[in-house]
């Protein structure tokens, strides 16, 4: 068992994590699919390309293509992946990595949002602590992606992401008649922006009226949350504004997310 103190970017957890001989800070994200260095660090792995790449879609539908390249060695305190297969992208200067679902292969890791603790531990040795909730992983190529049920305030049952990289809850906006929710009434709040890749979206953001709750445990309800409505390939993405009320242990190899409770 591994068990490392995390500090944040934004909403995200950020972890030290060795590469070779040098440490840097990994954001750790269940919806990434896979893992992802930055183009500096890549640079100093010599002879690590694989001569691959792999496309992926942002949840607008944009396709992003990656090369891929085989980290020799990474270390996130005494858990060490050797050979571990990772896109390289342009990821500024604020952090140096994502960790993907696929870098906790047969292991579980569990983050504590009071302790700001990141556990991770043979998936054998992790005992459920709370209600498990089953994943559909979708992989391709070297990406994994987690979808669970989710329930609406009209009872009907879609199929979401589980994307700790994202704070929200985001819902196609065709969802929105289920939520109760008129997008262009007066309580709800639109915006329109242009992303990095030219895509022009349209956000709306609203508190519905109802609750939702994950279709495996209704104990998981969450009354008139905040929501995001947009365009997306997606039914939705469940974030960590849903996630984080409970200590989450991730488990991509045995396709579950088991949500203990707080200690707080």
């Amino acid at each position: 068992m591994t068990t490392v103190t995390f500090d944040r970017l934004q909403h995200l957890v950020q972890v030290p994590v060795t590469v070779g001989t040098a440490e840097y800070r990994f954001l750790v994200d269940t919806g990434i699919g896979t893992t992802v260095i930055s183009s500096a660090v890549a640079d100093r792995l010599d002879g690590a390309t694989t001569g691959e790449t792999f496309t992926g879609r942002r949840m607008s539908g944009q396709a992003i293509e990656v090369p891929l390249v085989r980290v020799p060695r990474i270390a996130l305190g005494d858990f060490v992946v050797e050979g571990h297969v990772a896109g390289v992208a342009d990821l500024g200067d604020e952090f140096a990595g994502i960790l993907g679902p696929t870098f906790f292969e047969n292991h579980t890791v569990t983050t504590d949002p009071d302790a700001r603790t990141l556990t991770i531990q043979p998936r054998e040795s992790f005992v459920a602590d709370g209600p498990e909730i089953p994943l559909d992983v979708r992989r391709e190529s070297v990406s994994a992606d987690p979808f669970a049920q989710l329930v609406l305030p009209s009872g009907r049952e879609i199929t979401v992401e589980v994307d700790t990289g994202s704070d929200s809850l985001i819902l196609d906006t065709r969802f929105a008649v289920d939520c109760g929710v008129d997008l262009g009434g007066p309580d709800v709040t639109t915006r329109t922006g242009t992303d990095e890749t030219g895509y022009v979206w349209q956000r709306h953001w609203a508190t519905i009226a109802g609750s939702v709750h994950l279709a495996a445990a209704a104990e998981t309800v969450q009354a008139a949350p905040r929501v995001l409505f947009q365009d997306i390939i997606h039914d939705g993405l469940v974030g960590t504004g849903y996630l984080e009320r409970y200590r989450m242990t991730f488990d991509i190899t045995g396709a579950r997310v088991v949500l203990g409770a707080r200690t707080l």
